[in-house]
């Protein structure tokens, strides 16, 4: 069995404010604020599990042509705009990037929804996935750039939709 590897994402906060002069921030503030986001980080695996399983249940429902396919569409939007918005925010990076695809696909589906467009929300969220899985924290080395590798072909169908790269 391979040996985990572990990964300490860099001090984000402490790089974004001022430390000295007008306007600085208050260095015990600034613990504060960071040991509040190191015991949310602890949580964060939990919530996007949860968010996981909303995105599994919605894209097993979801099919082409269904009445409820926009509200469902619409969940999956926003589920994966969460996952978008906390992923880098917990060290989880490339959550941020397939979420950022899921989104930026839905955003510009036309027309009515078909297999294709499932199909490619179906491998974002396998791809997430897989993330959450192997525990692919930063950039998530080898099998991180897999994943992104997989991507790039996901984006590439997005691209032929209509949707920016």
């Amino acid at each position: 069995m391979a040996k985990p590897q572990i990964i300490n994402p860099p001090n984000k906060l402490k790089s974004k404010v001022s430390m000295g002069g007008p306007g600085a921030v208050d260095p015990e503030r600034l613990a504060r604020a960071e040991a509040v986001i190191e015991k949310m980080t602890e949580n964060y695996l939990d919530w996007v599990e949860a968010d996981l399983k909303k995105l599994e249940t919605e894209l097993a429902a979801l099919t082409p042509g269904a009445a409820e396919g926009d509200e469902r569409v619409d969940r999956i939007y926003r589920t994966s705009h969460d996952i978008k918005g906390q992923g880098g925010s917990f060290g989880y990076q490339l959550m941020t990037e397939v979420g950022a695809l899921m989104c930026r696909y839905i955003e510009n589906l036309k027309g009515p929804l078909n297999q294709e467009d499932i199909d490619l929300m179906k491998l974002c969220y396998k791809s997430m996935r897989a993330v959450i899985t192997g525990r692919l924290a930063g950039d998530g080395g080898d099998a991180g750039r897999m994943v992104i590798d997989g991507l790039g072909k996901v984006a590439q169908k997005v691209k032929a939709a209509g949707g920016d790269d």
